[in-house]
């Protein structure tokens, strides 16, 4: 809502005066083609607490025309419009800013739940005193169909406590731990919280959960299954290999420098920056020269992330070659 950007906000058919038990976010950028499937997930979802924003961030396709179908006559769905595009970091945010429920929700519009999800891991939160309640996923291909299952009894596979959530930060090894759509989150504990608007692609996710982590005392996770991730080629982890696969890293580093590394102790940012330092020389170097694509652009990336790492917490090896990539130009 800063920087001139004007936030349309249409409260479709009322708004409920008694909190929620959880709060869905869905932020959607011409995802038209998929959308509905998302709304219908939520609305067969066994829980019927609910509150479901909808942030379309300026989409030019039949995206609006399309949720203004799925949703009619269910007032628990709030549509948030920006007239010009802010990205996915403020589309959530522009939810959370709204979000009255006790748990928050994260879904993309292409991803959809099965029909258990927000009841089993409301039910993990509050069993186990937990601020964080995950599960899994199920990736499914472009053409899937979501089709509500007759079927609404669930039970939980294995699922542990963790007490020490820094530990499923470790990169690159836990990566896609830090995907945000496959867990709740208590209100109280990510009110001080935000996504980070200067990441327009990946990243942000483990921004976020780095900023969270500290701040938790308790996090639950599942084996079962919670959400469909839908694999296309325009979704940001599952498209063809340009710079988008490396390009957040400056971003990344140099945020983590300013507002991460007085918060975690030396001891494990040492076996994170290691493994993060492995995964952009990984993302940076051998992959572009495997395949011949983006090779300036990553010397570019690597030369700005090694200028802004803290050298101190890599192994000696590690040290010496970020030392000698920030010296290029």
């Amino acid at each position: 809502m800063k920087q001139g950007h004007i936030l349309a906000l249409t409260i479709l058919h009322g708004m409920n005066n008694i909190m929620p038990r959880i709060s869905i976010i869905i932020p959607n950028h011409n995802y038209g083609q998929y959308i509905a499937d998302a709304i219908l997930s939520v609305k067969s979802q066994t829980l019927r607490d609910w509150e479901c924003f909808i942030i379309d961030d300026a989409s030019t396709d039949d995206s609006v025309a399309v949720i203004k179908k799925s949703i009619r006559g269910d007032k628990r769905f709030k549509l948030i419009q920006f007239k010009s595009p802010v990205g996915a970091s403020r589309a959530r945010n522009a939810g959370m800013d709204a979000a009255t429920g006790e748990y928050i929700a994260f879904l993309d519009s292409d991803d959809c739940y099965t029909e258990y999800a927000l009841e089993m891991l409301l039910n993990l939160a509050i069993s186990m005193n937990a601020q964080i309640a995950g599960a899994q996923t199920l990736v499914v291909p472009q053409n899937f169909k979501y089709m509500p299952q007759r079927n609404k009894d669930w039970s939980v596979g294995r699922s542990w406590i963790e007490q020490n959530p820094a530990r499923f930060l470790m990169a690159p090894k836990q990566y896609n731990w830090c995907w945000v759509w496959r867990r709740i989150y208590r209100r109280d504990l990510i009110d001080a919280v935000r996504f980070v608007p200067e990441f327009t692609g990946a990243g942000d996710d483990l921004a976020f959960m780095m900023d969270l982590c500290y701040r938790t005392r308790r996090i639950v996770e599942t084996e079962t299954i919670s959400v469909y991730h839908r694999f296309h080629n325009q979704s940001v982890m599952h498209r063809g290999f340009d710079e988008s696969a490396f390009d957040f890293f400056p971003t990344l580093f140099r945020y983590m420098r300013e507002n991460i590394c007085d918060k975690y102790p030396a001891g494990y940012l040492r076996a994170f920056y290691r493994g993060l330092f492995a995964y952009l020389i990984n993302k940076t170097i051998i992959i572009p020269k495997q395949t011949g694509n983006c090779q300036d652009s990553a010397r570019q990336v690597v030369i700005a992330s090694c200028k802004l790492i803290p050298r101190r917490y890599l192994p000696f090896r590690q040290r010496i070659l970020c030392w000698f990539l920030s010296c290029l130009k």
